[in-house]
Order: structure tokens, then C-alpha cells, then sequence
């Protein structure tokens, strides 16, 4: 139990870094803003991009499981589904519609092609 829970808690951290480190790369190589209430200079495909639409919001679901599992509790992990309903539903879809209106065929194309999650 607690040897598994602390290994499977460390591959959650290192998928945390490898999507947020790798997001924040594209954003950074592509001159564009990772803030989401700034406009969109680029569409970014590529990287952890191909996989899901979303790998900075997976890898922040990532972090909040590992934190509870490495801190043996239940509560993060509980409060994360609520969380990400209101994350897509607030955040989300926003930005996709803003990103619809901005980029237009490129993006419709791009959703046919990835998940918003995985």
C-alpha cells in the first residue's frame, strides 16, 4: 500500500513537471502568452499539445493528486473533480470560444484532431 501509493504520487510529479515545463516551452518558442486573459499571438500543436488540448490544466490535476497522495489525504483528490467541472466550464470554454473567434478553421481543424483532456 504505502510504497505504491508513494511511487505512483512521484510519477504524478514528474508528469506534472514534463507537462508544464514542456506547455511553457511551446508557449515560449511560439512568442505567445501562457496568461489567458491576454490575447493569443499563435496556435500551439505541438508537444504535449498533439495529446490534449489542455496539458497545463493536466498537469496541475496531476500535482493536486500527488499532493494528496504523498500527503495521505483523501481531500485534494476529492475536490478535484468539482474543480476541473468548473475550470472547464469557466475557463475552459471560454478560451476555447476566444480561440474559435481568433484562430477559426486552423482551431476547429485542431479539436477534430485532439481531446480537450486526454
Amino acid at each position: 500500500g504505502g510504497r505504491l501509493i508513494t511511487v505512483i504520487g512521484a510519477v504524478c510529479v514528474l508528469g506534472w513537471v514534463a507537462l508544464a515545463f514542456d506547455s511553457i516551452e511551446r508557449f515560449r518558442r511560439s512568442k505567445t502568452t501562457i496568461v489567458p486573459i491576454r490575447p493569443a499571438e499563435a496556435l500551439v500543436l505541438s508537444g504535449s499539445y498533439r495529446y490534449t488540448r489542455n496539458p497545463m490544466y493536466v498537469s496541475l490535476a496531476l500535482l493536486t493528486i500527488a499532493c494528496g497522495l504523498l500527503l495521505a489525504t483523501w481531500w485534494p483528490v476529492v475536490l478535484l473533480l468539482p474543480t476541473l467541472v468548473i475550470v472547464q466550464l469557466f475557463v475552459i470554454l471560454p478560451e476555447e470560444r476566444y480561440l474559435r473567434r481568433r484562430f477559426g478553421p486552423a482551431y476547429e481543424a485542431y479539436t477534430r484532431r485532439v481531446r480537450r483532456w486526454l
